[in-house]
């Protein structure tokens, strides 16, 4: 009886590609505390480049200018659109309490 090596290695390599697949998605997710900081960080900067970019070019700061006043223009208009939202959910809350109020 012969015995075909080759089928039963690509079968062992296919089934430890499988097995480290899937430990490396349950070790992602269970590392997704540590690494989401980084993760957001890189996006923003990336996002923010452009800007940057832009606005070291058409006023003729230097780039460490520019990159700070961009990021607390950014801020502001962050910092602004929360305080909108959480004032929004206050007063929607309280119009919810009053009208179960009513209802009761």
């Amino acid at each position: 009886m012969v015995i075909d090596m080759g089928y039963w290695t690509k079968v062992f390599k296919r089934l430890f590609a499988f097995l480290l697949t899937g430990v490396g998605i349950y070790l992602s997710f269970r590392l997704a505390i540590f690494y989401m900081p980084f993760l957001i960080a890189f996006i923003i900067s990336l996002t923010v480049e452009p800007i940057i970019k832009l606005t070291s070019k058409k006023t003729s700061l230097n780039r460490k200018t520019s990159a700070v006043i961009v990021l607390i223009t950014l801020s502001i208009i962050i910092i602004a659109i929360l305080s909108l939202g959480i004032v929004s959910i206050i007063s929607e809350s309280s119009n919810l309490l009053q009208g179960l109020n009513r209802l009761y």
